[in-house]
């Protein structure tokens, strides 16, 4: 009876174990910990009992951006004009949709959202179809304070990424080449999204995230596992 309990109680650790991640929510305080809250989304990919992937994402939105340029101008101590400065600099590098991630994935090989041909397909819909990141900067560790104090879900264990998107343009309208020109599609500069999907899907499983921007009702971010890997076995 007693090696009964043992090993169930082994299992049930094991199991305990692989579901549990070192990840616990930090303690977020004061209006800009509000904002932080908000914008973030989290999702995990599983496989039986296996983690494949952790991954939280902040969106950052003009509201968080205005938010996190005061939460820097206090850190810094900076006087009125100099952190109207950072809110104009924050602003500009931001105009474009993008995107703070902290990823954790046990297969390294994975962990490769910067690479020109990723093992992930990355992709955000703000009402205009699909498109592709114009741009991904990988940050690795160790992380500095200041980047610690902005984002306090960096840990040791992950790496962490800034996803941009290309600006919003309108759809391309049908047009007969032989009869006309077709201008180039430019910005829409009054173009104000009612909600924003992030996909991040590949060999792994599939992460989505999203964001309601009008007030409405939001989809809940989840995760899809992809199919459970099988040891190799060899024939008899």
């Amino acid at each position: 009876m007693k090696r009964l309990l043992l090993s169930i109680a082994i299992v049930a650790l094991a199991t305990i174990g692989c579901r549990s991640l070192p990840f616990p929510d930090p303690h977020l305080e004061g209006e800009y910990g509000k904002a932080l809250k908000r914008w973030t989304r989290t999702v995990t990919l599983y496989s039986g009992l296996e983690t494949r992937a952790f991954a939280r994402v902040v969106y950052l939105s003009p509201e968080f951006v205005f938010a996190q340029a005061q939460q820097l101008s206090r850190m810094r101590a900076e006087l009125p004009d100099q952190a109207a400065e950072t809110l104009a600099r924050m602003r500009e590098e931001y105009r474009q949709p993008s995107f703070f991630a902290i990823a954790y994935m046990p297969d390294r090989s994975a962990n490769d959202w910067n690479e020109p041909i990723s093992v992930w397909r990355i992709a955000l819909n703000i009402g205009l179809g699909e498109r592709a990141p114009d741009r991904i900067v990988r940050i690795e560790r160790p992380f500095s304070a200041e980047l610690r104090a902005l984002y306090p879900y960096l840990d040791e264990y992950s790496t962490a990424y800034v996803l941009r998107f290309p600006e919003p343009t309108p759809p391309q309208m049908e047009t007969n080449v032989t009869t006309a020109q077709v201008p180039p599609p430019r910005p829409m500069e009054s173009f104000i999204p009612a909600e924003a999907h992030l996909v991040i899907a590949g060999a792994l499983g599939r992460m989505s995230f999203n964001w309601r921007l009008d007030g409405g009702p939001e989809l809940p971010s989840e995760g899809k596992g992809g199919p459970e890997e099988r040891p190799a076995t060899t024939p008899k």
